[in-house]
């Protein structure tokens, strides 16, 4: 089914979901750190909250060096949250006491929210530096919690709140139908620098409002990462705090997806069209959008080696845009892949 057919584009960003509110501010992140400022936002901070305990399903960076909020999520999140707090400027990967910094900040905003820290996902991008202006997020967390509301306004400055080099944010909300019951799904990321990832994108955040247990969330989104997010390259750096995630307000009215059965397969469908259409809005800043097909390989796993080797390739991508493409460099960069296979 072609992706136009599956979404029905509509209005609301993250907020298009039942089930959710919003906001961002500027709490001086750059000002404090002497950061350059950016073009296209002034927000720093943003916070998602959710109207209860929603399923919730996370694909985090895989390389060995990972930031204190991805460390904080993998021990504290267990299939369910209710909120979900950004900062960008800095990523809080190298700074001092970078696991207690998260964990005040994310202690506040649990107090503020009157929920369990164990409930709040952390999510921090920006440059990589010894310090954590802590004090400085603090200071914005009661502006921040007191504005947060549904509209599709706050929606945008949460999209603009976690962009750091971008020069355009990136917003989606759609409409799929799920059986009889019309769904959505809401939509914010970031990324036109470091995308290599090595299982999502920069950051990316996904609400919706299908009826799903947190176990069919959890495998439909690693399932759909691993042939969206995963297949993607911008520059061939990779970032340490990668997140991605998706919650689920439920509130839909659907039958509940608690199997991989027919109506687990069309929520995959849809929610992989969605990702798909998140990549190519990261993908379109870092330059000409190209695309590998690889046919006749003996396994999806060697198929995407010989892709993921030519793409990233640059003397590959140089000849393309030049016209002056040669048998022996694809051949060459083929020959680097470490996965074994025989070319006939």
């Amino acid at each position: 089914m072609r992706k136009r057919e599956l979404l029905t584009e509509t209005m609301g960003g993250i907020c298009a979901p039942a089930g959710f509110r919003a906001n961002a501010v500027c709490a001086g992140i750059y000002e404090t750190c002497r950061l350059e400022k950016r073009a296209i936002a002034d927000e720093d901070v943003a916070l998602i909250v959710a109207k209860g305990r929603y399923p919730t399903a996370f694909v985090f960076a895989q390389g060995q060096l990972q930031g204190a909020p991805v460390v904080f999520n993998r021990k504290h999140l267990k299939g369910y949250a209710r909120a979900i707090f950004i900062n960008s400027g800095v990523a809080n990967v190298c700074a001092t006491d970078a696991i207690k910094n998260t964990l005040r900040v994310c202690d506040e905003v649990a107090r503020r929210l009157i929920i369990s820290r164990n409930e709040i996902v952390m999510a921090s991008t920006g440059e990589i530096t010894a310090h954590f202006p802590t004090e400085t997020i603090l200071n914005g967390l009661g502006e921040l919690v007191s504005g947060l509301d549904t509209s599709e306004e706050k929606s945008l400055a949460v999209a603009r709140a976690i962009t750091t080099t971008d020069t355009q944010i990136k917003q989606l909300s759609y409409t799929y139908m799920q059986g009889d019951y019309p769904c959505k799904f809401g939509v914010v990321c970031k990324g036109n620098t470091r995308v290599a990832p090595n299982m999502a994108t920069t950051l990316c955040f996904i609400t919706t409002d299908v009826n799903i247990s947190p176990e069919m969330l959890q495998r439909a989104l690693s399932s759909v990462a691993s042939e969206t997010f995963n297949l993607i390259t911008g520059d061939g750096l990779s970032s340490p705090n990668d997140t991605l995630c998706i919650m689920s307000s439920c509130l839909a009215g659907n039958y509940k997806i608690s199997a991989p059965d027919t109506e687990y397969k069309k929520f995959y469908t849809a929610l992989k069209a969605v990702c798909i259409e998140a990549c190519k809005r990261i993908l379109r800043e870092c330059g000409r959008l190209l695309t590998c097909e690889v046919k006749g390989a003996r396994s999806v796993r060697v198929a995407r080696a010989i892709a993921k080797a030519l793409i990233n390739a640059e003397k590959i991508k140089k000849d393309l845009r030049a016209g002056t493409l040669s048998v022996t460099d694809l051949v060459c960069a083929i020959g680097g892949v470490e996965e074994p296979f025989r070319m006939e």
